[in-house]
């Protein structure tokens, strides 16, 4: 309670901090919720082209968005954000689709699963496989298996983007094309209630992130411009599992890594959500 008094006296945002599910942790603790080893980039694509910037954007009022789940004991943030991400830009096609996050974990690279891992992890897991199957087909169950083959995909990828290391660019995507994966610094979470997101440097250090989540929109015409991040520590955290945090600063490192799936859609009267490559 102590930290989360302070975290509330250097708040400049409208932030509440107080009690969580994670109140009864060590900061070293909570940290060991997250990733908790060193990143490797790959070589990523990186798109550049900035447009026109709506001034507002949420995609879950365009029903792309899947409902927030829980990765419980299991550091598989990464794997949430990464398919709530090919989700989205699913839905945003015409097609919503719940997929499974228990595949990623199973059968990804590097061992990753439970330890942690990273959003192109993710993206390299599904491709692959040739694809993701439903959760309906591939449940969730928080602990890493033995990858189970010959599902048939529910969902597809056709290759992953980075984006410029700047909110502009970042905005730009997000209000034009769809949802963004970030990994920021999840410090303040722990104590995260409400509100909007705007603390100090040493309360959230840009450059120590280690928690992949989810942006699904912002609202720039506001007093106080914010991005809406989808987070994966189910309903009952923060604002129904969401939080929002100040646009502009780069606050908790939200520019380090920003990704997103790409898929390119071919659509006809029988097969509105085929993929384009795909027979």
């Amino acid at each position: 309670m102590k930290e989360a008094e302070r975290l509330q006296r250097e708040e400049l945002g409208t932030a509440q901090y107080g009690v969580t599910q994670f109140s009864d942790l060590t900061a070293e603790e909570f940290r060991s919720k997250s990733l908790n080893f060193t990143m490797k980039l790959p070589d990523i694509k990186q798109k550049s082209t900035v447009t026109a910037i709506p001034s507002d954007k949420d995609w879950r009022k365009y029903g792309v968005i899947s409902e927030v789940k829980n990765q419980g004991n299991c550091n598989s943030c990464w794997a949430f954000a990464a398919v709530g991400n090919i989700e989205a830009q699913w839905g945003i096609q015409g097609c919503p689709k719940n997929l499974s996050v228990q595949q990623v974990i199973d059968c990804g690279p590097c061992d990753a699963g439970c330890r942690g891992g990273f959003t192109w992890d993710a993206y390299i897991a599904v491709q692959m496989q040739g694809g993701l199957a439903s959760e309906d087909k591939y449940k969730y169950e928080g602990v890493r298996k033995d990858c189970r083959k010959g599902l048939k995909p529910a969902a597809w990828i056709h290759d992953f983007q980075m984006l410029p290391r700047n909110e502009i660019a970042m905005t730009s995507y997000v209000g034009n094309n769809g949802t963004l994966t970030v990994i920021i610094n999840n410090a303040i979470l722990q104590h995260y209630n409400k509100g909007i997101i705007h603390n100090i440097h040493k309360s959230c250090d840009p450059d120590l992130v280690n928690h992949v989540v989810l942006i699904v929109g912002y609202v720039r015409d506001g007093k106080i411009p914010y991005w809406i991040v989808k987070n994966s520590y189910g309903t009952e955290w923060g604002e129904k599992g969401y939080f929002r945090i100040f646009q502009g600063k780069n606050i908790c490192g939200v520019t380090k890594y920003p990704l997103a799936a790409i898929v390119n859609f071919r659509k006809t009267k029988t097969t509105p959500c085929l993929p384009e490559g795909t027979i």
